[in-house]
Protein backbone atom coordinates (compact mmCIF):
# COMPACT_ATOMS: atom_id res chain seq x y z
CA UNK A 1 0.00 0.00 0.00
CA UNK A 2 1.10 3.52 -0.66
CA UNK A 3 1.51 5.93 2.23
CA UNK A 4 -0.67 8.99 2.53
CA UNK A 5 2.41 11.06 1.77
CA UNK A 6 3.05 9.17 -1.45
CA UNK A 7 -0.55 9.65 -2.50
CA UNK A 8 -0.37 13.33 -1.63
CA UNK A 9 2.84 13.69 -3.64
CA UNK A 10 1.36 11.93 -6.67
CA UNK A 11 -1.79 14.07 -6.52
CA UNK A 12 0.29 17.23 -6.31
CA UNK A 13 2.49 16.27 -9.27
CA UNK A 14 -0.47 15.31 -11.43
CA UNK A 15 -2.53 18.42 -10.65
CA UNK A 16 0.39 20.81 -10.92
CA UNK A 17 2.18 19.12 -13.81
CA UNK A 18 2.07 22.22 -16.00
CA UNK A 19 3.44 24.51 -13.28
CA UNK A 20 6.31 22.16 -12.47
CA UNK A 21 7.04 21.65 -16.18
CA UNK A 22 7.22 25.40 -16.75
CA UNK A 23 9.72 25.83 -13.93
CA UNK A 24 11.78 22.93 -15.28
CA UNK A 25 11.66 24.34 -18.84
CA UNK A 26 12.80 27.77 -17.64
CA UNK A 27 15.76 26.15 -15.89
CA UNK A 28 16.81 23.67 -18.59
CA UNK A 29 16.57 26.31 -21.34
CA UNK A 30 19.16 28.52 -19.66
CA UNK A 31 21.32 26.04 -17.74
CA UNK A 32 24.98 26.00 -18.78
CA UNK A 33 25.02 22.18 -18.87
CA UNK A 34 22.15 21.97 -21.37
CA UNK A 35 23.09 24.51 -24.07
CA UNK A 36 21.35 22.55 -26.83
CA UNK A 37 18.01 23.22 -25.15
CA UNK A 38 18.47 26.99 -25.28
CA UNK A 39 17.31 27.30 -28.88
CA UNK A 40 14.40 24.84 -28.70
CA UNK A 41 10.80 26.06 -28.84
CA UNK A 42 9.66 26.66 -25.27
CA UNK A 43 6.31 24.96 -25.87
CA UNK A 44 8.08 21.78 -26.97
CA UNK A 45 10.19 21.64 -23.82
CA UNK A 46 7.23 22.38 -21.54
CA UNK A 47 5.18 19.67 -23.25
CA UNK A 48 7.92 17.12 -22.54
CA UNK A 49 7.84 18.05 -18.86
CA UNK A 50 4.07 17.86 -18.68
CA UNK A 51 4.04 14.45 -20.38
CA UNK A 52 6.43 13.06 -17.80
CA UNK A 53 4.83 14.55 -14.71
CA UNK A 54 1.39 13.37 -15.80
CA UNK A 55 2.78 9.91 -16.40
CA UNK A 56 4.16 9.85 -12.87
CA UNK A 57 0.99 8.38 -11.34
CA UNK A 58 0.86 5.59 -13.93
CA UNK A 59 4.48 4.68 -13.25
CA UNK A 60 3.99 4.84 -9.49
CA UNK A 61 0.95 2.56 -9.52
CA UNK A 62 2.07 0.17 -12.25
CA UNK A 63 2.89 -3.43 -11.39
CA UNK A 64 5.90 -3.18 -13.69
CA UNK A 65 7.06 0.48 -13.58
CA UNK A 66 9.94 -0.28 -15.94
CA UNK A 67 7.58 -1.12 -18.80
CA UNK A 68 5.30 1.80 -18.01
CA UNK A 69 8.26 4.16 -18.12
CA UNK A 70 8.88 3.27 -21.77
CA UNK A 71 5.77 5.26 -22.74
CA UNK A 72 7.72 8.37 -21.89
CA UNK A 73 11.34 7.33 -22.31
CA UNK A 74 11.26 6.26 -25.94
CA UNK A 75 9.25 9.25 -27.09
CA UNK A 76 11.54 11.57 -25.12
CA UNK A 77 14.63 9.98 -26.66
CA UNK A 78 13.28 10.02 -30.21
CA UNK A 79 12.11 13.64 -30.10
CA UNK A 80 15.29 15.03 -28.62
CA UNK A 81 17.47 12.83 -30.81
CA UNK A 82 15.76 14.41 -33.81
CA UNK A 83 16.54 17.81 -32.28
CA UNK A 84 20.23 16.73 -32.14
CA UNK A 85 20.38 17.02 -28.36
CA UNK A 86 23.51 15.19 -27.08
CA UNK A 87 22.81 12.26 -24.79
CA UNK A 88 24.61 13.78 -21.79
CA UNK A 89 22.42 16.89 -22.04
CA UNK A 90 19.23 14.84 -22.35
CA UNK A 91 20.20 12.92 -19.21
CA UNK A 92 21.04 16.08 -17.29
CA UNK A 93 17.66 17.49 -18.28
CA UNK A 94 16.12 14.43 -16.59
CA UNK A 95 18.16 15.18 -13.46
CA UNK A 96 16.75 18.71 -13.48
CA UNK A 97 13.27 17.28 -14.02
CA UNK A 98 13.60 15.19 -10.86
CA UNK A 99 15.06 18.12 -8.93
CA UNK A 100 12.18 20.42 -9.81
CA UNK A 101 9.68 17.77 -8.84
CA UNK A 102 11.05 17.69 -5.29
CA UNK A 103 11.68 21.42 -5.08
CA UNK A 104 8.04 22.10 -5.94
CA UNK A 105 6.81 19.53 -3.42
CA UNK A 106 9.01 21.02 -0.71
CA UNK A 107 7.94 24.55 -1.56
CA UNK A 108 4.31 23.54 -1.22
CA UNK A 109 5.11 22.22 2.26
CA UNK A 110 3.34 18.90 1.79
CA UNK A 111 5.56 17.10 4.27
CA UNK A 112 4.81 18.91 7.50
CA UNK A 113 5.07 16.31 10.24
CA UNK A 114 7.97 14.11 11.27
CA UNK A 115 5.97 11.05 10.21
CA UNK A 116 5.40 12.45 6.74
CA UNK A 117 9.09 13.27 6.44
CA UNK A 118 9.89 9.67 7.32
CA UNK A 119 7.38 8.43 4.76
CA UNK A 120 8.95 10.78 2.23
CA UNK A 121 12.08 8.65 2.22
CA UNK A 122 10.14 5.72 0.72
CA UNK A 123 8.61 7.93 -1.96
CA UNK A 124 11.98 9.50 -2.66
CA UNK A 125 13.54 6.09 -3.22
CA UNK A 126 10.73 5.07 -5.55
CA UNK A 127 11.00 8.34 -7.45
CA UNK A 128 14.74 7.88 -7.88
CA UNK A 129 14.15 4.33 -9.09
CA UNK A 130 11.66 5.50 -11.73
CA UNK A 131 14.06 8.19 -12.94
CA UNK A 132 16.79 5.56 -13.10
CA UNK A 133 14.50 3.46 -15.32
CA UNK A 134 13.86 6.43 -17.58
CA UNK A 135 17.56 7.34 -17.77
CA UNK A 136 18.50 3.79 -18.70
CA UNK A 137 15.79 3.53 -21.34
CA UNK A 138 16.65 6.92 -22.86
CA UNK A 139 20.30 5.86 -23.12
CA UNK A 140 19.27 2.56 -24.68
CA UNK A 141 17.03 4.30 -27.22
CA UNK A 142 19.69 6.88 -28.08
CA UNK A 143 22.15 4.06 -28.77
CA UNK A 144 19.61 2.29 -30.97
CA UNK A 145 18.89 5.46 -32.94
CA UNK A 146 22.61 6.22 -33.31
CA UNK A 147 23.33 2.72 -34.56
CA UNK A 148 20.48 2.93 -37.08
CA UNK A 149 21.80 6.27 -38.31
CA UNK A 150 25.34 4.90 -38.76
CA UNK A 151 24.06 1.81 -40.57
CA UNK A 152 21.84 3.93 -42.78
CA UNK A 153 24.63 6.31 -43.77
CA UNK A 154 27.11 3.56 -44.50
CA UNK A 155 24.44 1.55 -46.30
CA UNK A 156 25.75 -0.69 -49.04
CA UNK A 157 29.30 0.54 -48.37
CA UNK A 158 29.21 -1.02 -44.90
CA UNK A 159 27.54 -4.16 -46.15
CA UNK A 160 29.92 -4.71 -49.05
CA UNK A 161 33.21 -3.31 -47.83
CA UNK A 162 33.23 -4.14 -44.14
CA UNK A 163 32.51 -7.74 -44.74
CA UNK A 164 28.88 -8.81 -44.61
CA UNK A 165 29.11 -10.05 -48.18
CA UNK A 166 32.71 -10.27 -49.38
CA UNK A 167 34.34 -10.17 -45.95
CA UNK A 168 32.10 -12.99 -44.85
CA UNK A 169 33.47 -15.29 -47.55
CA UNK A 170 35.62 -18.13 -46.21
CA UNK A 171 39.33 -17.32 -46.16
CA UNK A 172 40.24 -20.29 -48.35
CA UNK A 173 37.95 -19.05 -51.14
CA UNK A 174 39.37 -15.53 -50.99
CA UNK A 175 42.92 -16.85 -51.09
CA UNK A 176 42.10 -19.15 -53.98
CA UNK A 177 40.45 -16.40 -55.99
CA UNK A 178 43.38 -14.06 -55.33
CA UNK A 179 45.87 -16.67 -56.55
CA UNK A 180 43.86 -17.09 -59.76
CA UNK A 181 43.85 -13.32 -60.32
CA UNK A 182 47.59 -13.05 -59.69
CA UNK A 183 48.35 -15.93 -62.05
CA UNK A 184 46.19 -14.24 -64.67
CA UNK A 185 48.11 -10.99 -64.08
CA UNK A 186 51.41 -12.81 -64.59
CA UNK A 187 50.12 -14.40 -67.79
CA UNK A 188 48.88 -11.08 -69.19
CA UNK A 189 52.13 -9.32 -68.31
CA UNK A 190 54.23 -12.02 -69.99
CA UNK A 191 52.06 -12.08 -73.11
CA UNK A 192 51.92 -8.32 -73.73
CA UNK A 193 55.51 -7.55 -72.70
CA UNK A 194 57.03 -10.48 -74.60
CA UNK A 195 55.17 -9.56 -77.79
CA UNK A 196 55.74 -5.83 -77.30
CA UNK A 197 52.04 -5.17 -77.80
CA UNK A 198 50.84 -1.77 -76.59
CA UNK A 199 47.88 -2.38 -74.32
CA UNK A 200 46.62 -0.85 -71.11
CA UNK A 201 46.18 -4.30 -69.57
CA UNK A 202 47.65 -3.08 -66.25
CA UNK A 203 44.34 -1.36 -65.47
CA UNK A 204 43.00 -4.85 -64.74
CA UNK A 205 45.53 -5.12 -61.90
CA UNK A 206 43.39 -2.77 -59.82
CA UNK A 207 40.84 -5.57 -59.39
CA UNK A 208 43.08 -7.80 -57.22
CA UNK A 209 44.61 -4.72 -55.54
CA UNK A 210 41.22 -3.41 -54.41
CA UNK A 211 39.92 -6.84 -53.41
CA UNK A 212 43.05 -7.52 -51.35
CA UNK A 213 42.65 -4.22 -49.51
CA UNK A 214 38.96 -4.93 -48.82
CA UNK A 215 39.60 -8.45 -47.57
CA UNK A 216 42.83 -8.01 -45.63
CA UNK A 217 43.12 -4.29 -44.94
CA UNK A 218 46.67 -3.00 -44.65
CA UNK A 219 48.06 -6.51 -45.12
CA UNK A 220 46.59 -6.50 -48.61
CA UNK A 221 49.36 -4.15 -49.73
CA UNK A 222 51.45 -7.29 -50.30
CA UNK A 223 49.42 -7.85 -53.48
CA UNK A 224 50.10 -4.28 -54.62
CA UNK A 225 53.82 -4.71 -54.05
CA UNK A 226 53.84 -8.02 -55.91
CA UNK A 227 52.09 -6.55 -58.96
CA UNK A 228 54.31 -3.46 -58.87
CA UNK A 229 57.42 -5.66 -58.83
CA UNK A 230 55.91 -7.84 -61.58
CA UNK A 231 55.58 -5.08 -64.16
CA UNK A 232 59.00 -3.61 -63.33
CA UNK A 233 60.81 -6.95 -63.60
CA UNK A 234 58.91 -7.86 -66.76
CA UNK A 235 59.72 -4.47 -68.25
CA UNK A 236 63.41 -5.00 -67.51
CA UNK A 237 63.33 -8.44 -69.16
CA UNK A 238 61.28 -7.73 -72.28
CA UNK A 239 61.11 -3.97 -72.89
CA UNK A 240 64.69 -2.74 -72.66
CA UNK A 241 64.17 -0.22 -75.44
CA UNK A 242 61.07 1.34 -73.83
CA UNK A 243 61.54 4.02 -71.12
CA UNK A 244 60.88 2.82 -67.58
CA UNK A 245 59.01 6.00 -66.55
CA UNK A 246 55.46 4.85 -67.37
CA UNK A 247 55.75 1.52 -65.57
CA UNK A 248 57.44 3.15 -62.57
CA UNK A 249 54.48 5.50 -62.23
CA UNK A 250 52.08 2.55 -62.53
CA UNK A 251 53.99 0.60 -59.87
CA UNK A 252 53.89 3.55 -57.48
CA UNK A 253 50.14 3.99 -58.06
CA UNK A 254 49.51 0.31 -57.33
CA UNK A 255 51.17 0.64 -53.93
CA UNK A 256 49.56 3.99 -53.12
CA UNK A 257 46.04 2.87 -54.01
CA UNK A 258 46.41 -0.46 -52.22
CA UNK A 259 47.77 1.29 -49.12
CA UNK A 260 45.07 3.97 -49.02
CA UNK A 261 42.18 1.55 -49.49
CA UNK A 262 43.70 -0.82 -46.92
CA UNK A 263 43.97 2.01 -44.39
CA UNK A 264 40.37 3.07 -45.05
CA UNK A 265 39.17 -0.50 -44.58
CA UNK A 266 40.96 -0.78 -41.23
CA UNK A 267 39.19 2.42 -40.12
CA UNK A 268 35.79 1.15 -41.27
CA UNK A 269 36.29 -2.13 -39.45
CA UNK A 270 37.14 -0.27 -36.26
CA UNK A 271 33.98 1.80 -36.68
CA UNK A 272 31.92 -1.34 -37.13
CA UNK A 273 33.52 -2.78 -34.00
CA UNK A 274 32.28 0.16 -31.95
CA UNK A 275 28.66 -0.50 -32.86
CA UNK A 276 28.71 -4.28 -33.27
CA UNK A 277 27.75 -5.01 -29.62
CA UNK A 278 24.57 -2.97 -30.06
CA UNK A 279 23.41 -4.47 -33.37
Amino acid sequence: MQSSYATKLIDLIESKAENIAKQWAADVMKHNRTPSYHSLPKDLVIEQGINFYRLFRQMSLADVPYEEAKNFSWKYAEEFYQQKIPLHEALYALILMRRHLWLYAEFQGIFMTALEKQQAVESLNRTILMFDYVSYQVTEKYQELTTEAVNGKLGIVKTFLIGKLIGGTKSIYKTGLMLILLIAACALTYYYHSTGTACLFTHLFYIPIILAAIWWGKKGIVVSIFLAALILVSHALFLNEVPFSDDIVRAIMFIVIGGVIGWLMESLKKLEGLYEPFT
